[in-house]
Formats: C-alpha cells, sequence, structure tokens
C-alpha cells in the first residue's frame, strides 16, 4: 500500500518502532518510537502517543483539508481491502 500510495504521488509517513518496519524504504518521513516495556512483547504506547499528538496538531492546523485527506487515506484502505 506504501509503494501504490508513493506511485500515485502521495506522501508516506511512518510511525514505527526501532526496528524499522520494511515499510521505511517507501517512507518520506519516519517516526521511531523506543520501546521499553517489561512484558515479553513489544508495546505501541510510545508510538501511538506520537501519531495521536501529530494526528491532533495536524486537525487543529488543516481543519477541513485534514478530514478530506482522512476520507481519502478511508478510501484507498477500502480499496486495498484493509477495512
Amino acid at each position: 500500500m506504501a509503494a501504490a500510495e508513493r506511485e500515485a504521488g502521495g506522501r508516506v509517513v511512518l510511525f514505527t518502532d526501532t526496528w524499522l518496519s520494511p515499510v521505511s524504504t517507501h517512507a518520506e518521513v519516519v517516526f521511531s518510537s523506543q520501546l521499553g516495556a517489561p512484558s515479553p512483547y513489544d508495546g505501541l504506547v510510545p508510538t501511538l502517543a506520537v501519531v495521536e499528538s501529530l494526528v491532533a496538531g495536524l486537525i487543529a492546523e488543516l481543519g477541513d483539508r485534514a478530514h478530506q485527506h482522512m476520507r481519502h487515506n478511508e478510501e484507498t484502505a477500502t480499496r486495498a481491502g484493509l477495512t
């Protein structure tokens, strides 16, 4: 999906852990979060906090344009069979 988005002229921003998702090769911007949980599996709390903060800031800055972008991304995910 990331490769298709780039080919269509889109910009890919990746939120990942320190091991970097394979999507990083297609991303224009990569936000890597360090995980330090005592559990036997990697937690998503640090990454999710970065995502939520960025989305809140973008919506506040872009207003209606942000909602249009979100709709486009949801439609793309639906076409790809991800929703």
